[in-house]
């Protein structure tokens, strides 16, 4: 019980944690439209930056220090073409499916495409960055508790998946997009067990996620040509004479 009870213990910050989530959850329908955007990605990174600051998780179990970057690169790159290859795999199935991918069909995009990619790995580390600690800090809570846990890296993993879920499913919409999301979480996981490197996780989130977003779609409805009032009419008066 010590470790849910002192204000620098992992189990603290992760029942805060947690509890912080269901009121964002709950609060988010009700928040101005402009605030609706921010107020998640504040949670990811304001819970896990106060518990590494007061002590209450460990950097290195969080993989932000210490990293093993040979380690980490070896076993990354087969990850990644693992990781390559489903994107691959699941845009060939978005493809046949058009639920998702035709309403946005006929939309432009509001930013330019470096600024998109830029809020989009920002979100992707904000994400990334609270797995990261619910994978520390459950890890920890294993390892100074009376379980008698033979691996508690293999546990936490698994545990900190299942923490995560909820909230990173709420916080996506279309069933195209969670079930990218879910499967991101599932690997990010799996990498982060072999390497212990936060960053390396955050490049492949970000790099997934943006390849997984963009299935290969028809011409948007506003990039096709318009005929012009002439043509419509010539076009008019030849099909009446046939």
């Amino acid at each position: 019980m010590e470790a849910f009870l002192s204000f620098h213990a992992p189990g603290f910050w992760l029942v805060m944690a947690l509890l912080a989530g269901v009121v964002v959850v709950g609060v988010r329908p009700f928040t101005p439209h402009p605030a609706q955007a921010l107020i998640v990605p504040i949670y990811w990174v304001l819970l896990p930056y106060l518990a590494l600051i007061t002590g209450g998780v460990s950097p290195r179990l969080m993989g932000l220090l210490y990293i093993d970057w040979v380690v980490s690169l070896r076993i990354g790159v087969g990850l990644t073409l693992v990781l390559i290859a489903l994107a691959l795999g699941m845009r060939a199935v978005a493809t046949l499916a058009t639920s998702d991918a035709t309403q946005s069909e006929g939309r432009r995009p509001k930013h330019p495409l470096w600024r998109t990619a830029l809020i989009v790995v920002g979100l992707c580390g904000a994400e990334e960055f609270f797995w990261a600690f619910l994978r520390g800090a459950s890890m920890e809570i294993l390892m100074v508790s009376q379980f008698s846990v033979n691996t508690p890296a293999y546990w936490a993993i698994w545990i900190a998946v299942v923490l995560a879920a909820p909230t990173t499913l709420l916080n996506t919409s279309g069933t195209y997009s969670r079930l990218v999301k879910a499967t991101i979480l599932f690997m990010s996981s799996i990498i982060f067990f072999y390497t212990r490197n936060f960053w390396l996780c955050w490049v492949l989130h970000a790099a997934v996620w943006m390849l997984f977003l963009q299935p290969t779609q028809r011409q948007p409805i506003l990039d096709r040509p318009t005929p012009s009032p002439e043509n419509h009419a010539s076009a008019t008066g030849k099909s009446r004479l046939q």
